[in-house]
């Protein structure tokens, strides 16, 4: 019975990735991280500025429109 079981065993002790390996993942997730972060914060800092643009020309029409 003990040996139908071996296979599993050998199994769990062998590592499906070297040191290495790991520690590359590690680095690229970090990267892509970073990426990520960069590029939400571009777009937040665009939407800010079209939102601004948007709503002073907004405020100048109303104000031209009440004048004239």
């Amino acid at each position: 019975m003990s040996d139908a079981h071996a296979p599993e065993a050998a199994a769990a002790s062998h590592e499906l990735f070297e040191k290495h390996e790991l520690q590359e993942f590690v680095t690229d997730d970090q990267e892509a991280g970073r990426a990520i972060c960069k590029l939400l914060s571009v777009l937040f800092i665009y939407t800010l500025i079209a939102m601004s643009i948007a709503a002073g020309w907004t405020y100048f029409a109303i104000l031209q429109d009440n004048a004239g």
